[in-house]
């Protein structure tokens, strides 16, 4: 069985961050994965580059531009306010040292907005993507 691609064009700026398939939410979050602190600053950049959907299309809106806008952006604003900060970030250690977000965003949003110096994250090790893989 093979990996099930990602569904949909990865803007330029963020294909050394998103996964080149299809991954499952749920599994991530049942794997027994070490937590740690990390310094907010190291995963500030995240906050620059266009993840979130707006007006129905996907990779529209930086997390920044929400902040400095949280009316035009309301609905992407209220989950950021929403997030929860008692569940660590998801991450990804690439295999050059790099870490990725895979689920947290928000959270990293939150953080951020509230002043925070450090973030919990659950840490993914790169040999370990088959275990949230979606197979064909």
């Amino acid at each position: 069985m093979t990996r099930r691609p990602f569904p949909l064009a990865v803007p330029a700026e963020l294909r050394a961050y998103i996964l080149d398939f299809h991954w499952d939410l749920d599994l991530l979050h049942t794997l027994d994965l070490p937590t740690t602190e990390l310094p907010l600053a190291q995963l500030a950049h995240h906050l620059d580059l266009p993840f979130w959907a707006y007006d129905g299309q996907p990779f529209q809106l930086t997390p920044h531009q929400v902040a400095a806008d949280p009316v035009t952006y309301r609905e992407q604003y209220e989950r950021t306010l929403a997030a929860d900060l008692r569940h660590p970030v998801d991450v990804v250690r690439r295999p050059d040292g790099r870490i990725t977000i895979l689920d947290g965003v928000h959270r990293l949003l939150r953080a951020e907005l509230e002043g925070r110096a450090v973030l919990a994250v659950r840490v993914l090790a790169w040999d370990e993507l088959d275990r949230i893989a979606v197979r064909d």
